[in-house]
């Protein structure tokens, strides 16, 4: 098991442009912040990166929320997005979030939590009924933040583990 580990280490050390998209994709900016910084990576480099790569779903989620479409496949993500925004507008935390206000759209873009993210964030920007440029401003500065909090995390979890490993 630890040969299987210490390899693993080091082919996504070695490889880790290749791994790094998928990782964003299935484990969103949590997944790959964390694991570019427990990998040793420069994560000053990276943090552009991901923020580049969350602002690029803005336009898409607004299309997404904004358009309804005959072809099937617009059927089906406007019926997922229906289900999603139901779902969420049910739950005490986004009304919670919903009652800051503007300020909202920020907290919960930057949250690492389950239900959080752009996805969320653009929902809740609609919602509010603000227009899109301050929808963008607000999740692009709660994507940085985001960044800032996932790094900050990561950065305990190396302090925890080097004090764990000198004891």
């Amino acid at each position: 098991m630890h040969d299987a580990l210490l390899f693993l280490k080091n082919n996504l050390a070695d490889h880790f442009g290749i791994y790094f998209i998928p990782l964003y994709i299935l484990g969103g900016r949590p997944a790959a912040i964390l694991s570019a910084q427990l990998l040793g990576l420069n994560i000053i480099l990276l943090l552009p990166v991901v923020v580049l790569l969350d602002s690029l779903q803005i336009p898409f989620f607004f299309y997404l929320y904004g358009t309804i479409s005959s072809k099937l496949l617009m059927r089906t993500f406007q019926q997922r997005g229906s289900k999603k925004e139901k779902h969420l507008r049910n739950t005490r935390f986004f009304r919670w979030v919903q009652l800051m206000g503007t300020p909202g759209v920020v907290v919960i873009t930057m949250l690492p939590l389950k239900g959080c993210g752009m996805w969320s964030g653009v929902l809740l920007s609609k919602v509010l009924g603000l227009p899109k440029t301050t929808g963008y401003s607000l999740l692009i500065i709660g994507s940085i933040v985001g960044c800032m909090i996932v790094l900050g995390i990561g950065e305990a979890i190396l302090e925890l583990g080097a004090v764990l490993l000198l004891h």
